[in-house]
């Protein structure tokens, strides 16, 4: 087992192209990608602040005309004069070619000035398109924002003491309104993520080096010969389990420390992200993606042993790959709080445990079932595979 062991990781660490594609490579790809992404919601935030909104409307007063002008917005305003061109402004809202169509009752201004208790309110009406960016950013900015500052300035004409209207106002001065745990607030953000990322990566490598173990080898004649060898098959089994176990983990450790690294600086300062890891949890987390690594190198391996050829492997490993997959993603969009029968789910478990070291929400015994059922799923796995090992009708596929 040892010499097996010994054979296949000096395969990968002898080759230098196949250090830099199965360690370096994945993890500058997935940072690489993270930072485009960065860039690219920064520019587009950056463009739509920068955008001139295209602003059309109708029947609009002088009044709000002027409080427009000395808002100093940045828009294009456009007046709407008959229905005909109302219609086309509507038609417009729906191309993307304008950004807002704000409509006003006619004579607005007489209304206002002379409304008496119990006339019925004029209403502004405004419309957009929410598909569009532009449309949207102009919509909030201007329906939302502006209008109600117009609507306080006229309200403030109306009534002479404006606290009147007021019966009580919320947070206007209170400046500790937020109570938070930074630091577990740090954790949730990157545990809603790290699971994930984990598994694709984790996984990925997995499947790369772990098809060519088996599959690969059957492919080239190599395993026939190892197999008639005076070795035994459950030492040839374990050797390779355990080496490709041993090159998941450490690729899992870089992934993870490099994304640990680099993550709040591609968010940029502003991100919020202040996680401190304490010696516990950098063990817990080590100790776990030995479990999970072992786990996914015995998925790997067991299906490659069916297959007669890389393409098969592949064809099989896939699907299961996908089912790991979104298992992890689970954990991104659940609320409610994990009972200890979430941890006795296998792959489920791994990405809530992830979460719960992060955020320090994790009890021991939740940790423990996790790790205990991830171990035991993988030997189990693993002695399939040393069953089929022992079948001439598996091997000679």
């Amino acid at each position: 087992m040892r010499t097996i062991y010994k054979k296949e990781l000096a395969r990968i660490f002898k080759d230098k192209k196949m250090v830099f594609s199965v360690f370096l490579l994945p993890v500058l790809i997935m940072v690489g990608i993270m930072a485009l992404v960065g860039n690219l919601t920064s520019r587009q935030m950056e463009d739509i602040e920068n955008h001139e909104s295209i602003v059309y409307m109708m029947n609009e007063p002088e009044s709000f005309t002027a409080f427009l002008d000395a808002s100093d917005l940045h828009m294009d305003v456009k007046s709407v004069e008959t229905e005909a061109e109302r219609d086309d402004v509507m038609s417009m809202l729906k191309e993307g070619d304008a950004d807002l169509f704000i409509e006003f009752p006619e004579n607005f201004d007489s209304l206002i000035q002379g409304y008496r208790q119990g006339d019925e309110v004029p209403q502004i009406k405004t419309y957009y398109n929410p598909s569009e960016d532009y449309s949207s950013s102009a919509y909030e900015l201007i329906s939302n924002q502006s209008l109600e500052a117009y609507r306080q300035v006229l309200l403030s004409q109306r009534v002479t003491d404006m606290n009147e209207l007021q019966v009580f106002t919320v947070n206007s001065d209170n400046k500790d309104m937020v109570v938070q745990d930074d630091q577990k607030a740090s954790g949730k953000a990157l545990g809603m993520m790290l699971p994930y990322f984990i598994t694709i990566l984790l996984f990925a490598g997995a499947m790369g080096i772990g098809t060519d173990m088996i599959a690969g080898e059957k492919e080239r004649g190599t395993m026939a010969s190892l197999l008639v060898t005076p070795v035994k098959r459950k030492s040839i089994v374990l050797g390779k389990v355990f080496a490709l176990m041993t090159i998941s983990g450490i690729s899992s450790v870089i992934y993870i420390v490099v994304m640990g690294a680099t993550f709040p600086k591609i968010l940029g300062g502003d991100s919020g992200l202040d996680l401190e890891i304490t010696p516990e949890q950098i063990v817990m987390i080590g100790v776990l993606l030995v479990a999970i690594a072992f786990l996914y190198s015995a998925i790997v391996i067991l299906l490659s042993v069916f297959a007669r050829d890389l393409k098969e492997a592949s064809t099989y490993i896939t699907p299961a790959y996908m089912v790991v997959l979104v298992i992890g993603m689970m954990t991104m969009f659940t609320t409610r709080e994990a009972g200890m029968k979430d941890y006795l789910i296998p792959f489920y478990n791994t990405a809530l445990a992830l979460k719960g070291i992060l955020t320090s929400e994790v009890t021991m015994a939740q940790y423990g079932v996790t790790l205990a059922m991830t171990l035991v799923l993988g030997g189990i796995l693993t002695a399939v595979i040393a069953k089929a090992f022992e079948s001439e009708k598996v091997m000679n596929l």
